[in-house]
C-alpha cells in the first residue's frame, strides 16, 4: 500500500512537471530571445495621433503642415489631395479652411525597432526576417545615387542659370499680395457699408463679413458697380517715411445686384485672405497685371535696393511670405526673379580676410507700383530676412 501511494504521488509530480514545461519555456524564451513584435504591441505608443483636420491660420504653407504632421515636408502632396474639394491652388491656402489629414501609418511603423541577429535565430517565426535582411542591401547603394548629391548643390548654388527658367504669376498670389503706394492709398475708392443680411438677434455682431456673407457696398464715385464686377478690400497699413503707404488686401467681393436709384449695390465675399470688415476701402479689382507666362532671362547689372517692409512681422518670414523692396515700376516687373543677400564685407582691421558675399533667398516679382515692388518668397537659403536686408533684380521677363 505504502509503495503504491508513493507511486501516485511520483506520477502526479511527473504530471504537474510536463504540464508546467511549456510554461517554463515560454517564460525563458521571454527572457532569453525578445521578439520584436510582442514588445511593439506591449509597449505604449511614443506620440499622440495625428489630428484628423487642421484648421487653416495665417501663415500656414502645406509644405509647413506637411513637416508639422507627417513629419517630412515633402509630403504635403498627400494632404493636397485630401482636399481637392477646397484647395484650387496648392501654393495657396486660406485662414478658416479646415484641411483633412492623412493618418500616422508611417510614424507607428517606424517605432518597431529592427531585430537583432541573435533574435532571429531564437525567434521561430520567419516573418520579421526579409524586412531587416533588406534594408542592409540597399545601404551600400545609397551613396551611387546621384539624387542626393544634386539636391545639395542646388541648395548651395548662389549663382544658379536662370536663363530659360518659366515664371508664371499665380492670380490669388497676386490679390493677396500688399503694396506701397500713395499717402492714405489709392485715390479712387469706395468702401464697404455693411452686412446685407438681417441678424436673427439683434445683438450679434455684423461688423466682421465671413466668406460667401452678402455686403453694401459704397462704390468709387462714377461707378455703376456693374453685375459680376470684382473689387479689393483693404485696410492701410504703416506710412514709411520716404517710401510711401503700405497697403494690405482683406478680400475680394463680387457684385451681384448693381447700383440702382441711389441704392447702395449688393456684393458677396468671395476670397478673403485677413479680417474683412465694416468700413474698409474697396477698389476695382483688375487681374489684368497677373498675367504673365515666360521665360525670365539672367541680368548681370540689375537694380539692387533693400526690404522697407514685411508682412508676416514680428515672426521671420519664410517661403510663400511677402516683402516690401523699394524697387520701382521700370526696374522690376512682375515674374522677374530678386535675389536676396548679405553684401560682401571687406577686411577690416584685426580681420585680414574679406567675408564674401552670402545669398539668402530667392524671391518672384508678384505687384510693382511707382514706389516699389512686392515679391514673394520662393526659396530660402538663409533664416534671417528682415527689414534692411539688400535684394537685387537677379532675372527678368523680357
Amino acid at each position: 500500500m505504502v509503495v503504491r501511494l508513493v507511486n501516485r504521488h511520483r506520477h502526479r509530480a511527473l504530471d504537474m512537471r510536463s504540464a508546467l514545461a511549456p510554461v517554463v519555456v515560454l517564460a525563458t524564451l521571454g527572457a532569453s530571445a525578445v521578439c520584436p513584435r510582442a514588445i511593439a504591441a506591449q509597449r505604449p505608443p511614443s506620440t499622440a495621433p495625428t489630428p484628423s483636420e487642421h484648421t487653416v491660420k495665417r501663415g500656414d504653407t502645406l509644405w509647413d503642415l506637411a513637416k508639422t504632421y507627417l513629419g517630412d515636408s515633402f509630403q504635403w502632396p498627400e494632404i493636397y489631395r485630401l482636399n481637392t474639394d477646397q484647395i484650387q491652388d496648392p501654393h495657396w491656402i486660406y485662414p478658416g479652411e479646415v484641411l483633412k489629414l492623412p493618418g500616422a501609418t508611417p510614424t507607428v511603423a517606424a517605432v518597431e525597432p529592427p531585430p537583432a541577429a541573435a533574435t532571429v535565430t531564437t525567434v521561430t517565426t520567419p516573418a520579421p526576417t526579409p524586412a531587416p535582411m533588406a534594408a542592409p542591401a540597399l545601404r551600400p547603394v545609397a551613396p551611387a545615387s546621384p539624387a542626393p548629391t544634386a539636391v545639395a548643390v542646388a541648395a548651395r548654388d548662389t549663382t544658379p542659370d536662370l536663363d530659360g527658367a518659366p515664371s508664371v504669376v499665380r492670380t490669388g498670389e497676386y490679390a493677396a499680395a500688399p503694396w506701397v503706394d500713395q499717402k492714405g492709398g489709392p485715390a479712387r475708392s469706395g468702401y464697404i457699408m455693411q452686412a446685407a443680411d438681417i441678424p436673427g438677434i439683434a445683438s450679434a455682431d455684423q461688423s466682421r463679413m465671413n466668406l460667401y456673407q452678402r455686403v453694401l457696398l459704397s462704390p468709387p464715385a462714377g461707378d455703376p458697380a456693374p453685375d459680376r464686377q470684382l473689387y479689393l478690400a483693404y485696410r492701410l497699413g504703416p506710412l514709411i517715411e520716404a517710401f510711401g503707404q503700405i497697403v494690405i488686401p482683406t478680400g475680394v467681393l463680387e457684385v451681384i445686384t448693381p447700383t440702382h436709384a441711389g441704392e447702395a449695390a449688393t456684393a458677396r465675399v468671395v476670397k478673403q485672405f485677413g479680417e474683412v470688415l465694416q468700413g474698409q476701402r474697396i477698389m476695382p479689382f483688375d487681374t489684368s497685371p497677373s498675367i504673365v507666362h515666360g521665360a525670365v532671362v539672367s541680368v548681370a547689372n540689375g537694380r539692387t535696393g533693400k526690404i522697407r517692409w514685411i508682412l508676416s512681422e514680428p515672426v521671420l518670414p519664410s517661403t510663400q511670405d511677402y516683402f516690401v523692396v523699394d524697387i520701382p515700376r521700370g526696374d522690376a516687373n512682375p515674374g522677374d526673379q530678386i535675389e536676396l543677400y548679405k553684401p560682401r564685407q571687406p577686411a577690416t582691421e584685426g580681420r585680414d580676410l574679406a567675408i564674401p558675399e552670402l545669398h539668402i533667398a530667392w524671391a518672384q516679382v508678384i505687384r510693382v507700383t511707382p514706389y516699389g515692388a512686392t515679391a514673394i518668397i520662393t526659396t530660402q537659403e538663409e533664416p534671417k530676412i528682415e527689414e534692411g536686408t539688400a535684394a537685387r533684380v537677379a532675372a527678368k521677363i523680357p
